[in-house]
């Protein structure tokens, strides 16, 4: 009797403590952070027991991509309508929670700037995409960050992605034939975004794969297919809890789909690895793979004989297959979205597109454009720098602090997570005038730091250590293609275009970007 007494109270004992660890966890904490900043007179909106704002957020989401907006550039009440709606209320730096964990909204450029450019490791990125991902550069930390960057850093380096540019052209070409026979039948409306989002498909596979081609196209088809998957949101709380605590049929497809992109990429990876080990190539020695395989080599900390010890950094093929995925899914999206708003903008906008022209055809001729021409292609730098600011394909950037610290005048707690609005900072009035919500290439005519009233406004693809490894990428391929489409064609908004941008992982539109074209005879 006394030992059953004695278990009843143990068990009570545990009851007990285990509530009053959620009751920290979900009251008492979250109360005591609100009160910390008030005190530094940051307010928010007011905290819900256990799930925080998340159902206001879904429903200002719902609300706002409901119904199509205006022709305009004016997109913050749809692409981010918490932030829109609660700094009207809170001002543009306030609080808001995800669940019990606080967000601390910031648009100071200063201290956006202090915390991406911080190498000690003080904040974290907080990935919310690791399915696409895995455990690839977007989410790696610390010293594994620094090796995988390390190896594929050279692949990226401006003089290495010139001698894609040929490639990007036979792919490009292909395309562009297909669209003169639909001219030629009289169907000359395209959809800009699946347009685009081939050929990217086919670029990248090329890029990624080489000699591989054909089985690297299959593997991207099916991450395209998980990322829409993903990417498709949950219509409110209740779905959103059911996701993710219940089994279903879209999370057994999801999975059995990981499965299989895990397992072809691993096929690769492996033969490509027995491949080099045979001292051949095969053809491949000039893709992305190739150079993942290879590793890299650095120098060891350890002296010997007045010299430094060389050591070979070799990823693993778990490690490989993480950066394909993250390289599929950071590179594709990214390009297709640039070029998609491009078109549209430049359909939106004929003086541009004739000036564009006029460069193109100035610089390039009728011909194909050539590596050594790309970077005299100002006016279109300065377009597509425009467009990264209207419709960044990244509408916010999230960091966490794992530990208490000092941010400006701004006491930071331990576990809370800042989220930098980036396109609200590029719509931003008193950084880009009063016409920050037109579209004027010009204002990038002195170069990128210049633009703005503060030099570091503009941070399409982040800023500091962490910048994105690739950015040079999809503006070099975006010049590629760009041209090529001006060389032969004129092309408008179509009347049965809905103007729509969402932010579904990367912006977007939500209803495609549909497109007439005129072919331009060569005489013109």
């Amino acid at each position: 009797m006394d030992i059953l007494l004695l278990i009843c109270l143990l068990a009570c004992c545990s009851v007990l403590v285990l509530l009053v660890k959620v009751g920290n966890s979900i009251w008492w904490k979250p109360l005591q952070l609100k009160k910390h900043f008030e005190c530094q007179g940051i307010r928010g909106p007011p905290y819900r027991l256990g799930y925080g704002n998340m159902v206001d957020m879904l429903q200002m989401r719902e609300k706002a991509i409901s119904t199509p907006m205006k022709l305009s550039h004016n997109i913050i009440p749809r692409a981010l309508s918490f932030y829109d709606s609660w700094t009207r209320t809170y001002g543009q730096t306030f609080i808001h929670w995800l669940g019990s964990t606080v967000r601390l909204n910031i648009t100071d450029p200063d201290l956006i700037w202090e915390v991406l450019c911080n190498k000690s490791g003080l904040y974290k990125k907080c990935t919310q995409m690791k399915q696409l991902n895995g455990d690839g550069l977007v989410s790696l930390e610390g010293e594994m960050w620094a090796q995988h960057r390390r190896i594929i850093n050279p692949a990226f380096h401006i003089d290495n992605l010139k001698g894609l540019v040929p490639m990007m052209v036979a792919s490009t070409s292909t395309m562009l034939a297909k669209w003169k026979e639909r001219i030629e039948k009289d169907a000359n409306e395209i959809e800009a975004c699946k347009e685009f989002r081939d050929l990217t498909d086919d670029i990248l596979s090329h890029i990624m794969f080489g000699g591989s081609y054909v089985e690297g196209r299959q593997i991207f088809d099916m991450q395209a297919e998980q990322a829409l998957l993903i990417s498709e949101a949950p219509r409110s709380l209740l779905c959103a809890l059911i996701s993710r605590f219940c089994p279903s049929r879209k999370k057994r497809y999801m999975r059995k789909l990981d499965k299989e992109i895990r397992s072809s990429l691993r096929q690769l990876i492996e033969s490509r690895k027995k491949v080099r080990s045979a001292g051949r190539s095969n053809g491949y020695s000039g893709d992305l793979l190739s150079v993942m395989t290879a590793g890299s080599r650095s120098k060891d900390t350890q002296q010997l004989q007045g010299g430094f010890v060389q050591k070979t950094i070799i990823m693993e093929t778990e490690e490989i297959i993480d950066e394909c995925k993250t390289f599929f899914f950071a590179g594709h999206d990214t390009t297709v979205c640039l070029l998609t708003w491009t078109m549209v903008l430049l359909g939106m906008y004929p003086y541009w597109q004739d000036r564009a022209r006029k460069e193109v055809l100035s610089i390039c001729g009728q011909g194909a454009p050539k590596p050594e021409n790309v970077n005299h292609l100002k006016l279109m730098g300065m377009i597509l720098n425009e467009a990264l600011r209207l419709y960044p394909p990244v509408v916010a950037l999230i960091r966490q602090t794992d530990n208490d610290t000092k941010l400006g005048s701004l006491s930071i707690p331990a576990g809370t997570q800042l989220l930098f609005p980036i396109i609200a900072l590029h719509h931003d009035e008193e950084l880009w005038g009063e016409n920050a919500k037109e579209f004027n290439p010009e204002r990038f005519s002195e170069g990128v730091s210049k633009a703005a009233k503060h030099p570091m406004a503009f941070m399409p693809f982040g800023l500091g250590p962490r910048v994105c490894v690739g950015q040079n990428f999809p503006v070099l391929q975006a010049k590629v293609i760009l041209a090529m489409i001006l060389q032969q064609f004129s092309f408008s908004v179509s009347p049965t275009y809905t103007h729509a941008p969402i932010p579904m992982v990367f912006l977007q539109p939500q209803f495609g970007a549909q497109m007439i074209l005129s072919s331009i005879p060569h005489n013109e």
